[in-house]
């Protein structure tokens, strides 16, 4: 989702462009550089698909005077390249944006944190509890982690969307709210959809580019299971 500009007050902007900065340089020096140097494969892969996700974002649909909706996608970027540079990914994607002129830089700050941050944030969680659910079954990866997991990162972007345009002080009653409530489902089934065959695509032909898929869990025999 992209924000107009000239809608947040100051404060808003400040301290969304402040949590988006800070998860944003935790992912830069946190993410596993020496492995990416290592393996040519991996960079072409950061980098494609840094770029393919902007174009994704380019894809978009005006739902308010002051809003977009886009394919977020995130949750096939995270399972594919880990949280961090899913999170660095989100942000080239919204550099591209930027410089096409679908962005404003005053906005850059939230609206990172809601189309990349909260979706890379919540993939990842959701993919660390499928690895920690005691029956191992490759069904759950791809349903749970990428259907499912792309489904509800949507309804969460939603929720973290109005939330802030409630604090900024748009004129939004539950009414309303419950109203549009059923455009929420339309926007869940194809990002789970678009994110589940993704992700599905990936792990049957190419599972070892899947940064959080582990062959040995889920194809391995039973007794070398952790």
């Amino acid at each position: 989702m992209i924000f107009a500009p000239d809608f947040f007050p100051l404060w808003l902007l400040l301290l969304t462009s402040t949590v988006g900065a800070l998860g944003f340089l935790l992912a830069l020096i946190k993410a596993p550089w020496q492995l990416i140097a290592r393996n040519s494969e991996r960079q072409h892969l950061v980098f494609g698909a840094s770029i393919l996700l902007g174009l994704f974002w380019i894809m978009r649909v005006e739902a308010l005077e002051i809003l977009t909706f886009h394919p977020l996608v995130m949750t096939a970027i995270t399972l594919m390249l880990g949280w961090h540079f899913a999170m660095l990914a989100g942000a080239v994607a919204q550099l591209v944006l930027l410089v096409a002129g679908f962005d404003h830089w005053s906005m850059i700050g939230v609206n990172y944190l809601v189309t990349a941050m909260v979706p890379a944030s919540l993939s990842f969680g959701i993919v660390q509890l499928c690895q920690r659910l005691p029956f191992k079954n490759l069904f759950v990866f791809l349903f749970g982690a990428g259907f499912l997991g792309a489904a509800l990162c949507s309804a969460a972007v939603a929720v973290v969307t109005v939330s802030l345009l409630l604090l900024a002080g748009y004129d939004l009653s539950m009414k309303e709210i419950a109203r549009e409530a059923p455009i929420l489902l339309i926007l869940m089934f194809p990002e789970g959809f678009i994110n589940g065959t993704i992700v599905t695509a990936l792990t049957v032909f190419k599972p070892h580019l899947m940064k959080t898929f582990n062959e040995d869990v889920y194809f391995g025999d039973s007794e070398n299971k952790p």
